[in-house]
């Protein structure tokens, strides 16, 4: 597989192949320095590793979910894992222990994503129940629950400052949400099907969504308006994700392709990474992008290291 050039370091190369997973991996995520790698599955596991030397941080965990497993998430300050299940529920449990904290009830559909706010308070939720819901993370109340959608949601995300929720939905749209009122603040509209990856720049300004039509979309965070349309995958999009600097922006689609896109070249396509086995399912990065990492649908996770 080719190097990944990423924009602060410049290169980073393949290191390590993690097995362990007997199902397909839906997620992985990385604690925010970078130590503790958590992945999860179809298998109904939560994997905890360390990131640095690819070794499991004891035996694979079973927090309780009784159906696939979607998504997983730090909390900010590193302390807690939320994961998202098709059973409905939404579990937090503790890094060390494994011990589930609080388990979430009131989605009627599975949960495909979850996450944390920028102040670790709060939880958003994302279901086929067409709703987004937003937890309070210290006593599990529900706060709010954000009616609109007449679709499935796959995916949300908050901006930087938390007072911005972005979901996207099989309605074909993305919503902007007020998470102080609740309110909507903008509907995007011009995807042709259904959205499945979204996530704010940096400085919160621009978002980025991607769905099974095979484009990479740009918006306008504060007016609502369209501002690019990236082409070049020839497969639905899965995952996108925006570097530390927001410089670049990095989509994974069914293409088995990753595109780099250059936000100071009008969002031209300056890399594209091929070599990949499967469906990529999930990317993350460190921080301070020394560390890479996805998962495809062959069943390992795959860590990039920089020399």
């Amino acid at each position: 597989m080719a190097d990944l050039v990423t924009p602060s370091l410049g290169k980073v190369t393949a290191s390590k192949t993690l097995d362990g997973h007997t199902g397909f991996i839906w997620d992985v995520a990385l604690s925010g320095n970078g130590q503790i790698l958590a992945s999860v599955s179809n298998d109904m596991m939560i994997r905890l590793w360390n990131a640095n030397t690819g070794l499991q941080r004891g035996a694979a965990k079973d927090n309780g979910h009784s159906n696939w497993v979607r998504c997983v998430r730090f909390s900010p300050m590193g302390r807690f894992l939320a994961t998202a299940s098709d059973d409905m529920t939404i579990r937090i449990s503790d890094v060390n222990t494994g011990f589930t904290y609080r388990m979430l009830q009131g989605h009627t559909g599975r949960v495909r994503a979850v996450e944390f706010s920028p102040d670790g308070r709060t939880l958003a939720s994302a279901s086929d129940d067409f709703t987004v819901r937003l937890w309070n993370v210290s006593s599990g109340s529900l706060l709010k629950t954000l009616n609109g959608h007449s679709g499935w949601v796959r995916a949300v995300a908050f901006s930087p400052d938390g007072k911005t929720l972005a979901s996207t939905s099989d309605d074909n749209t993305i919503r902007l949400w007020d998470t102080t009122t609740g309110n909507e603040i903008h509907r995007l509209i011009g995807h042709e099907s259904s959205i499945r990856a979204v996530c704010f720049s940096p400085n919160g300004k621009l978002l980025a969504s991607g769905s099974q039509n095979k484009d990479l979309r740009i918006w306008n965070t504060t007016s609502g308006a369209l501002l690019n349309v990236l082409q070049g995958h020839s497969g639905p999009l899965r995952v996108i994700a925006f570097s530390t600097d927001g410089n670049l922006v990095a989509s994974a689609a069914d293409d088995l392709t990753i595109r780099v896109w250059a936000a100071p070249l009008g969002f031209a396509c300056v890399r594209v990474l091929t070599g990949y086995s499967g469906w990529v399912r999930a990317i993350t990065l460190s921080r301070d992008e020394n560390m890479v990492v996805y998962t495809s649908d062959d069943m390992t996770i795959k860590i990039w290291s920089s020399a």
